[in-house]
């Protein structure tokens, strides 16, 4: 055990120190090209630092919008969202007449998605993701990135959806079916190509039985059981249960 540990030690530290750097000193064309070959390969730390170097020691480079976009997509890259909201914001704000600027919005959009926590946690950010996505369709409808742009959006509306999902379905547990019903609605209206429609049908369909709303509830049902869905057999398990009481 302490021979694999010693041995890792030794590893990291030769990694740490045949780190690859760029030299100082360089033109902004040459500092562009190297930090963008790092980049190319994945060696997003070393491109980082060659990218911030040009900004900040070539403000009037021809590059500068190029590097302020590549040292947004590295952070992307190295799962620092932080920073990399930062950067595509900054290169958004600053250089609206970028060839980069479709790629910044879009880029901001997964940025925010990919900062997002889990549903049962603080939506900010997936609400951010949402409206950025919006904006970036609105603004550039014949980008190439609009079909995958849609389907980060997609993906905010199941998160979202789930997490009013699992709240109404909290208050049908403590009984509170009208608060539940406003959640249930609300996935419906706001969500309707969620995957999680089917369950938030099924289950407004029990809260009005619980309400005294039983035509409602059938109409549900029945459509629900027609759909061959994933609530389909349920859906036809509660028809039964309720033609029986007629």
């Amino acid at each position: 055990m302490k021979i694999r540990v010693l041995s890792l030690l030794i590893t990291l530290l030769l990694l740490n120190c045949t780190k690859e750097t760029i030299r100082q000193g360089l033109p902004s064309d040459e500092l562009f090209k190297l930090s963008k070959e790092y980049y190319d390969r994945k060696k997003y730390g070393t491109a980082i630092d060659g990218f911030k170097r040009l900004i900040f020691e070539h403000p009037g480079s021809e590059y500068i919008d190029d590097a302020q976009f590549y040292l947004g997509d590295s952070y992307l890259q190295t799962h620092d969202y932080e920073n990399a909201a930062v950067e595509f914001r900054f290169c958004i704000q600053n250089f609206p007449e970028s060839p980069y600027l479709d790629d910044a919005h879009y880029k901001l959009g997964v940025t925010y998605y990919k900062a997002s926590p889990a549903y049962y946690l603080d939506q900010r950010r997936t609400h951010e993701a949402v409206k950025v996505i919006d904006r970036f369709i609105t603004r550039f409808p014949e980008s190439e990135l609009i079909e995958e742009a849609k389907g980060i959006k997609e993906k905010c509306f199941d998160k979202l959806s789930k997490k009013g999902l699992e709240n109404g379905k909290l208050y049908c547990k403590s009984g509170h079916y009208k608060s539940a019903k406003i959640y249930f609605d609300d996935i419906i209206e706001q969500y309707p190509s969620s995957s999680h429609i089917e369950e938030a049908r099924f289950m407004l369909a029990l809260c009005y039985i619980k309400l005294g709303r039983e035509e409602e509830a059938k109409e549900i049902f029945e459509e629900l059981a027609a759909s061959s869905g994933t609530f389909s057999k349920k859906a036809e398990k509660e028809l039964t249960k309720l033609n029986k009481r007629e």
